[in-house]
Parts: structure tokens; C-alpha cells; sequence
């Protein structure tokens, strides 16, 4: 069944829709995704799927397969490690920059109110999104086109473990959108040692919550 697309850019639009099925679980872990099933699924050309593909595996929503396939990788414990080993320096020091000025970016408040709209209604692939958005808004809010390169390469990853482990996880997301709020709250009053504590409390607590889930998937210790 095929997909209907609309954008300025049908590469972009392509990638959005395959991004959210990626995300929702709708294309499974594991699931090989070749230029032909992605021009199929979503009416485009085959140079359009390409494209795609290639965006998604640069953000590492995919991996590249055999024979130019694509797969939706399961992060292991030390993706996961690795992953939030990455996040924590760029994101502590956004932050920081952030609570030095008292600049609370309108973006990542947004974010954090549709967490909380999301958390009220259980809703936990909007959460996911909100999260991710709040994060990058903080990042890009610190004014360093370069901090928020290197950012971004991880991000995509974060996305895709956070929603693969919160659609069997009893994840408590209204304590989760609290942590998000301490955060703000700390920049907000100018307090840049607890924008950072609050922002490695965040990190660490998901971090952790991810690898008992790989671990328990995997029933080894983490």
C-alpha cells in the first residue's frame, strides 16, 4: 500500500514519512529496506528512494545492508553507551552557555509543553518527538553552528532507541517531562551548575533505563 507524499521537497518529505514509520515501529528492527520497497511504498522514483535512504542512514535511523539495502539497526548496550557518552559533553555545554545568559529558547518551551501535554495522554511516540525537539532546541539555541553538527549525528540514534524501548517499557513520562522541566527552570534562574546536573540527570537516567531494556532483551547484565 502505498504512501501519499507532500512537500516542497519530495526527498524530505520522503524522509519524514519514512523517519515517523521508522519511529512508530511501523518498519520493524531488522527490516530490510531496499530503493525498490521505499519507491514502492511511497510512489517515488527510485533515485527519490535512494535519497531517502541515504538521509536516514546519515542519521542513523538506518544502516547500510547488502546489496544497497537498508536496515532499521537494534541498538546494542554499547550503541547505547556510546550514544549518550556522545550526547552528554555537547549537551551539558549548551546549556551552561544557555543559564549564563538566562536564555530560555522559545523552541525547547514549546517542546517541553507538548512532553506535557503528551505525558497527560500517554502519549508516547508524540513524547519521543517532543524530547528529541526540546534537546535539539537546546543545542541550537547556544549559537554554534558546529556544536550542533556533531549534535545532530547522534540524535537521529537517541530517536530511535528512545522510541524502541518506550513502546514496551513502563516509562513514567510525567516524571520524565519534570527532568525536562528542571532543566529550563535551571537556565531560567541563571544557575548554570544545575542546568548541567539536571541536564547529566536526564541523560543518565535514560541511558540507564535503555540498557536494562537491552539487557533484559538480550538477558545478559548491564
Amino acid at each position: 500500500m502505498s504512501s501519499v507524499l507532500g512537500s516542497p521537497s519530495l526527498t524530505e518529505s520522503l524522509a519524514e514519512a519514512l523517519r515517523a514509520q521508522i519511529i512508530r515501529g511501523e518498519v520493524a528492527p531488522g527490516l530490510r529496506l531496499t530503493e525498490a520497497w521505499v519507491a514502492s511504498r511511497f510512489d517515488v522514483a527510485r533515485p527519490t528512494a535512494k535519497a531517502g535512504l541515504d538521509r536516514l542512514c546519515a542519521e542513523g535511523l538506518l544502516r547500510r545492508g547488502p546489496r544497497r539495502s537498508s536496515i532499521v539497526p537494534q541498538l546494542s548496550t554499547e550503541d547505547i553507551r556510546d550514544i549518550y557518552f556522545s550526547r552528554e559533553p555537547v549537551e551539558t555545554l549548551a546549556v551552561r552557555t544557555l543559564a549564563e545568559s538566562k536564555s530560555v529558547p522559545g523552541d525547547a518551551q514549546q517542546a517541553l509543553n507538548m512532553m506535557r501535554v503528551a505525558a497527560e495522554q500517554s502519549l508516547h511516540s508524540d513524547h519521543t518527538e517532543a524530547d528529541v525537539a526540546f534537546h535539539r532546541a537546546l543545542v541550537a539555541a547556544a549559537g554554534s553552528p558546529r556544536l550542533q553538527r556533531m549534535h545532530g549525528t547522534v540524535m537521529g540514534e537517541a530517536q530511535l532507541c528512545i522510541a524502541q524501548v518506550r513502546r514496551t517499557a513502563s516509562t513514567d513520562l510525567v516524571e520524565l517531562t519534570a527532568r525536562h522541566a528542571a532543566i529550563i527552570d535551571a537556565i531560567r534562574e541563571g544557575d548554570s551548575s544545575v542546568a548541567e546536573e539536571a541536564m547529566r540527570a536526564d541523560l543518565h537516567g535514560c541511558r540507564d533505563m535503555l540498557l536494562a531494556d537491552a539487557a533484559k532483551r538480550a538477558g545478559v547484565a548491564v
